[in-house]
Formats: structure tokens, C-alpha cells, sequence
């Protein structure tokens, strides 16, 4: 059930970025492949529930069997969520600047979790986001190009 819901949620969230209902600046985007088929998604939209708000998600994916990692920082309320969908035995982590601070380290719980981190910010800072498989020093990161506004 929590997978499902995660995907759910995440083709949702991709869906609606391209087809510009989350309004702003929202955009998917696929940088680069890497050797091991790792492929990038991000948007960042305004946050209708918080005026100048912009929240933004991460996601890395794994083509040749579906497993990734997925960060998103929602504006109202600067709430954080970390799925961790890649089978490593290591827990996700995910990189987060705000202002002129970080980066903060967020951790998943491990494989096929979902963590939320209830976070308080001042308005109005920049909000850049990383989502990476893992502290190794072979882990998989997100591209990091896309900004929110908390």
C-alpha cells in the first residue's frame, strides 16, 4: 500500500508539472544518464497555500528496476518528505539549503520508507534540494538545480 501510494503520489506530482497545473516555474526535467541509468526529475511550483511560498521535489530513478529516491520540501508549514524506494541496505538522504545556511542532512529511514521532518524556516529564503541513495561515496544524487521559497 505505501508504495503504491508513493508512486501514486509521485506520478501525480510529475503529471501535473507537465502539464503546467502546478503553475510558476514548474518544469520535469531528465539531465544526463549515468552509467548506471540513473535519470533526474524535479519541479518547483508556487505554493497556493502559501503566498510567495515555492516548493520544489527531487526525484532520482534507477530505469533497469524502477527503484528510487524522491525529496520534497513543501513551503506551507516547510515540510520535508524523503521516499526511499532503492534496495541498498543504506538510508536516503537528502541535502537542504536554506538562505545562506547549509547544507542541513536529512535521513530516510531505509529502504521503502517514507520519513516526513515537520521543519520552520523564515519566509521568503531560498530553498535549494538534494536527494541522493546514500552517504557512500558511490551514491546516486539528484541534479540539485531546482529552488523553492520558504
Amino acid at each position: 500500500m505505501r508504495h503504491s501510494t508513493r508512486r501514486t503520489l509521485a506520478a501525480a506530482a510529475v503529471g501535473a508539472a507537465g502539464l503546467g497545473l502546478l503553475g510558476g516555474t514548474a518544469a520535469t526535467a531528465a539531465p544526463a544518464t549515468t552509467a548506471a541509468s540513473w535519470n533526474d526529475y524535479g519541479a518547483d511550483w508556487d505554493d497556493p497555500n502559501d503566498a510567495g511560498g515555492i516548493s520544489v521535489y527531487e526525484k532520482t530513478v534507477k530505469y533497469s528496476n524502477g527503484e528510487s529516491v524522491m525529496a520534497q520540501f513543501i513551503a506551507r508549514g516547510e515540510h520535508l518528505t524523503i521516499w526511499d524506494d532503492h534496495d541498498n541496505d543504506r538510508k536516503a538522504i537528502v541535502k537542504l539549503w536554506v538562505g545562506r545556511s547549509g547544507p542541513a542532512v536529512f535521513y530516510a529511514k531505509g529502504d521503502g520508507t517514507e520519513t516526513r521532518f515537520n521543519l520552520s524556516y523564515d519566509e521568503g529564503q531560498t530553498v535549494k534540494i538534494q536527494v541522493c541513495t546514500s552517504t557512500s561515496s558511490k551514491a546516486q544524487c539528484s541534479s540539485g538545480t531546482y529552488r523553492g521559497r520558504s
